[in-house]
């Protein structure tokens, strides 16, 4: 008899602690958090500025930058953790399993055969994208086309802009044609613009860009223009 109850106590400790400890996770979880790398197989794909925040009621958000694209829950049964986004894809594969230390954790499972593993840092604040910082007003300085300078040309009366808009929208001002409106998106994974502009005759152009305080350097993939910028808070007449 007195086994039976030594047994008991045993197994009501381990399910004591198994719980404690899954408690302990969900806790752990709670908050905000950044990724600081994705890797799969040997392979490492980590998006710009991914963050994902947890909170206490189970409901979960992420995006990058400044911008939220997915909402939905988040549930937890011992280390094993699962997303649910109310306005994505459905997850088809296993949960992730993660490990806690501090301000830091990671994720793991397999996905298609491979290994796939997710580093996260704890954060204060939503993380700002470099393409969220082009956000803003830009005065065109510069400009060369296979290494000859055409400033003089594009912008013959130094007040040629580009408004780089919050709703992905660009607007060349002072134009040498005058006005040109178009869309802009950022690459997911590489400091890289794409423009499209607006009219009858649209053309996809594709920059590297880097930024240095005030100064914008866009660089074309093909390596055969530039466009350097500085911002500035007013529009120029």
């Amino acid at each position: 008899m007195r086994r039976i109850n030594l047994c008991r106590i045993s197994i009501l400790l381990i399910f004591t602690i198994v719980i404690g400890c899954s408690k302990q996770s969900e806790k752990g979880i709670v908050g905000l958090w950044v990724v600081e790398k994705v890797q799969m197989g040997e392979q490492s794909m980590t998006p710009i500025a991914r963050w994902m925040r947890f909170e206490t009621d189970s409901t979960q958000t992420s995006g990058n930058g400044w911008f939220q694209h997915s909402y939905g829950s988040w549930s937890m049964n011992g280390d094993q953790l699962r997303v649910i986004d109310v306005n994505g894809i459905t997850d088809e594969f296993e949960p992730f399993k993660i490990s806690l230390n501090e301000d830091k954790m990671t994720w793991i499972r397999n996905e298609e055969g491979q290994g796939v593993t997710v580093h996260l840092k704890r954060a204060t604040k939503v993380p700002a994208s470099k393409g969220n910082q082009l956000i803003g007003l830009w005065k065109l300085t510069k400009a060369t086309d296979q290494e000859n300078d055409i400033t003089a040309i594009t912008n013959p009366d130094d007040k040629a802009m580009m408004h780089l808009r919050w709703d992905y929208m660009y607007v060349q001002h002072n134009m040498p044609k005058g006005r040109r409106f178009g869309v802009y998106k950022i690459h997911a994974h590489k400091p890289e613009i794409q423009l499209v502009n607006y009219g009858n005759e649209s053309q996809f152009s594709f920059w590297n860009f880097s930024l240095e305080g005030n100064k914008l350097l866009l660089k074309s993939t093909d390596q055969k223009s530039t466009m350097e910028f500085e911002r500035i808070h007013q529009f120029l007449k």
